[in-house]
């Protein structure tokens, strides 16, 4: 029987041990008993309890083994001595839906420990598409990415995935406003019963193709058109299932009604409801998340299944488009760029998008993110918009200038939350840790923009900052966060724990090193302290280095995963 130990004793008795564990093959060659043997690591199995010294064996894509291995023969064996061994961290949230299309280019999940992403988030996914949806997709593949694709479903988009090889495991969401674009288009108006029938049809044949679950961004375009009876009827779909994954329809002045709402769809629809990137944004607003949180108890007491997810920064990440008004929205980007033309509405757009910008704290707290359709601005990214207007020059305008020249696109981050919401949420027991960011690079086609800085340090910010640093909970209740309860919130009956029979996805990392080096300043750059990430049984970070290896699978809802 292996020995207990506690955290403390664990890390002083590893402290004269090596960081990166040193490896060793075994003569046995192809009849050993394991392919892979993690020796001697802090065991934490994603349940949340206590961890123990322990081996894991490997073979297959499958742990095979868990205990007193040392005696054992295998292909390779990986010392974890120092190391917390951990199952692969899930990302709940992720943006990663084109990224991942380039294989080994993605890494910037991957070496934060991320085995698995949720895709298809705040009611956009690469499926399904009608015609006009599809040719602009995969024209901006194409140049981007020199991409040539050609999927109009779930699944074409998955075994595209496969065939380009994937760094890590994904799955994929239903967007309630990619459904509403592919049948209503990107108008302000009420579905139609045929409509919506349609919609349910195509939401239907997605779960039907591996897609898991719904998601909406209610403050995007054109899901945000939809009002809540069409929602609840879209979920529908899902004949009681699934999740309803929601960005709601706000969250700052009318978070709470916003809240009410997305609980009334997940019980009208009779499925399980998960509140995407929960916050109280603005500081008026910040006194509200005791109720926010209550009202999730309270929902869950009456018998629903809820959850939230949240990324451990105080500033959020999205359009510029978003300071705008939802009427200047309506129609798609082109007649967006048309109103911001007109002269006649100047006086009205400014009104609002300057409220906006109060609440959050000012044009200090809008800082330029991406400006990719003019490189002569690349300058401007990671500036905040104070600081390039100066003295001499209108905030306003300034913005007016870049997002028309941006063609209405363009990306922000703005700094409207607390820290100790922040904690608070990321201590909340039915609360992912999540990204909302995608898998990006620190060199090659995925370095651009200044991103958030959550694409590279989501997950060890958790692990250093906050659970080291701050000892805001335990080690293994951390992981737990990130492993076992998406898992279980998604019904993936094989991932999120260490158990004999689960596919061998593992993290190994330090405990006494792990942090995260991304800044606002200077995104750009992996973390620390995770030295070895496996994925179906194969190592794809080995000793802080890509191995090349390209070991993901497309994960679809219902379907056996073959070894």
């Amino acid at each position: 029987m292996a020995k207990m130990v506690s955290r403390r004793k664990f890390l002083k008795v590893s402290a004269g041990v090596a960081a990166s564990a040193s490896l060793w093959g075994v003569s046995c060659g192809w009849f050993a008993d394991f392919d892979l043997i993690i020796v001697g690591g802090l065991v934490l199995d994603g349940s949340g309890r206590a961890g123990e010294v322990q081996d894991v064996g490997i073979r297959g894509g499958r742990i095979t083994a868990i205990g007193d291995l040392k005696d054992r023969s295998a292909r390779r064996k990986i010392d974890a001595a120092g190391l917390a061994v951990a199952p692969g961290f899930i990302d709940f949230h992720s943006h990663s839906d084109d990224e991942l299309l380039l294989g080994g280019a993605a890494q910037s999940k991957i070496r934060q420990g991320v085995t698995t992403e949720v895709l298809g988030q705040d009611g956009g996914s690469m499926a399904p598409l009608n015609r006009e949806m599809r040719e602009s997709l995969h024209e901006r593949l194409r140049k981007n990415y020199g991409l040539e694709s050609g999927w109009e479903d779930f699944a074409g988009y998955f075994d595209f995935l496969e065939k380009n090889g994937m760094i890590s495991n994904a799955l994929s969401m239903v967007g309630q406003g990619t459904l509403r674009e592919c049948v209503v288009g990107e108008d302000d108006r009420a579905a139609s019963a045929e409509e919506i029938a349609r919609m349910q049809q195509l939401a239907r044949e997605a779960f039907a193709q591996g897609a898991y679950g719904i998601s909406s961004g209610l403050e995007y375009t054109p899901g945000s058109f939809a009002d809540t009876a069409e929602i609840i009827e879209i979920c529908r779909a899902m004949d009681g299932r699934g999740i309803y994954s929601t960005h709601m329809r706000n969250e700052d002045d009318t978070v709470i009604e916003a809240l009410q709402e997305a609980i009334a769809i997940a019980r009208g629809a009779g499925v399980a409801l998960n509140v995407s990137h929960l916050k109280a944004s603005a500081r008026r607003n910040w006194h509200k998340l005791p109720e926010i949180l209550a009202l999730l108890d309270a929902a869950r007491e009456g018998g629903m299944a809820v959850t939230c997810d949240r990324y451990p920064y105080i500033a959020y990440n999205t359009g510029l488009s978003s300071l705008f008004p939802l009427w200047s929205r309506d129609g798609g980007r082109e007649k967006f760029v048309a109103r911001l033309q007109d002269g006649s509405l100047r006086d009205s757009l400014m009104a609002e998008v300057l409220a906006k910008v109060e609440k959050i704290g000012g044009w200090g707290s809008v800082m330029i993110s991406g400006v990719p359709r003019n490189p002569e601005r690349k300058k401007y990214e990671g500036k905040t918009i104070a600081e390039l207007a100066g003295s001499d020059r209108d905030p306003f305008a300034l913005l007016m200038e870049l997002i028309t020249t941006e063609e209405g696109g363009g990306g922000m981050v703005g700094f409207a939350m607390s820290e100790e919401n922040t904690a608070a949420l990321l201590a909340y027991p039915y609360c992912m840790t999540a990204s909302d960011g995608s898998a990006l690079a620190a060199e090659g086609p995925l370095r651009s923009g200044n991103p958030h800085p959550r694409a590279f340090g989501t997950f060890p910010r958790l692990l250093g900052k906050y659970v080291r640093e701050e000892g805001l909970m335990p080690l293994e209740e951390a992981v737990r966060k990130i492993t076992a309860l998406p898992a279980q919130t998604l019904g993936l009956v094989d991932r999120g724990l260490l158990r004999e029979g689960y596919w061998a996805d593992v993290t190994l990392f330090d405990p006494a090193r792990v942090r995260d080096r991304a800044t606002w300043g200077e995104p750009h750059q992996y973390p620390e302290g995770i030295p070895y990430v496996i994925v179906n049984g194969e190592v794809v970070i080995d000793q802080d280095n890509f191995s090349g290896r390209l070991a993901g699978k497309a994960l679809r809802m219902g379907k056996a995963q073959r070894a």
